[in-house]
């Protein structure tokens, strides 16, 4: 199930008793073996919960599915978190990209979707290449995992066969160079032909003057964000996922500075909503560009009407939605926009929730 279609099915279901379990997770071993010790007492928490506030008959299918998941869950292929969503008719596992600040056990009438918007918001993708001495690979990946190894009529690219032929340059190194930068301006043209005109963008895993060479005959530079060293000894496809996405989570943090400059530039021209009310019936109109949340908002609303939300200090009860930022979120994404979580919006008079809208 997609992200989007996941944001979906939680936002809008109608049990009456939801639990979310959220913890940060490990990719590598030994650290992930922490990560089923901690997926264990969160579901005995959520479990003993359960029992203490309902009728065990009432919580059956709850708890044997819970039980279900405990012994289910694989640890060797977490990412940097891990939640679980359970209730009478939804039974869903998600892994992120990201690490969640909302560890632990959430029951309620609401299931807490935040780490889906944030895995949806900030969902990127992106290109692999690794440039070693046996070839070249190319991996397609999203956030923080490889999809596939790219496989055409140009990739996977065999090791270099530009030797030198001619016995009296064998110590030139202008000409062994020159025969390096040939292999590596193939290399360019074959990705090139491979993105076509789409706006994707790869990382280089190489050495750096290797780097540097292909810079030097790129017809299109601007399709790289740049290089890893290699290393030789870790060149395995989780080795190479989890280096590259250090790198990504960067990229996208100044990406977010991109957003704050439209933001600030689009105050003048009356094009930001920073009224709860306001952001909710323009979030609904399809008029939002993109939402700005800080990470540690969090604010529970009644649904008075299709139109009218009314701010509530007890997250529990009938039309309640847990947390608006996540029900705003939805109604971006079905039409086109988007939302951020960062941990501070710079400007302070819109902390700590402001829309863009498009007109």
């Amino acid at each position: 199930m997609s992200e989007e279609k996941l944001l979906q099915t939680l936002i809008r279901i109608q049990d009456e008793i939801c639990v979310t379990i959220s913890l940060n997770t490990h990719r590598t071993h030994p650290d992930n073996l922490n990560d089923r010790i901690k997926i264990k007492n969160l579901i005995k928490e959520a479990i003993d919960r359960l029992l203490e506030k309902y009728d065990k008959r009432e919580v059956a299918n709850l708890i044997a599915e819970l039980e279900h998941f405990e012994q289910e869950i694989d640890v060797n292929y977490n990412l940097e978190s891990l939640h679980l969503f359970v209730s009478n008719t939804v039974s869903e596992v998600f892994k992120s990209s990201w690490e969640t600040n909302q560890e632990g056990v959430h029951i309620s009438g609401n299931f807490a979707v935040r780490p889906v918007v944030k895995e949806i918001g900030r969902q990127t993708t992106y290109l692999i290449m690794l440039l070693s001495q046996s070839g070249i690979k190319l991996y397609s990946a999203l956030n923080g995992h490889i999809v596939e190894e790219v496989h055409n009529e140009e990739f996977p690219i065999g090791e270099n066969r530009f030797y030198n032929t001619f016995p009296d340059k064998a110590s030139d190194s202008k000409h062994l160079d020159d025969l390096l930068r040939e292999y590596l301006n193939r290399v360019d043209k074959a990705l090139i032909a491979y993105i076509s005109e789409e706006k994707i963008m790869t990382l280089v895993f190489c050495t750096e003057d290797n780097y540097s060479k292909l810079m030097q005959v790129a017809d299109r530079p601007s399709i790289y964000y740049g290089y890893l060293p290699i290393d030789y000894n870790n060149v395995e496809t989780h080795q190479l996922e989890t280096r590259a996405w250090e790198f990504m989570k960067q990229e996208l943090e100044r990406k977010n500075e991109d957003y704050f400059k439209e933001l600030d530039s689009a105050i003048g021209q009356g094009l930001v909503l920073t009224d709860l009310q306001e952001i909710y019936r323009a979030c609904q109109d399809g008029k939002g560009d993109f939402l700005v949340v800080e990470e540690n908002f969090r604010q529970a609303v009644k649904l008075v009407s299709d139109r009218e939300i009314e701010i509530v200090e007890d997250p529990v009860g009938k039309d309640i939605v847990e947390d608006i930022s996540s029900l705003l979120a939805l109604f971006i994404d079905e039409r086109g926009g988007q939302t951020l979580y960062v941990p501070e919006i710079p400007n302070q008079e819109l902390r700590p929730i402001a829309l863009k809208v498009r007109y």
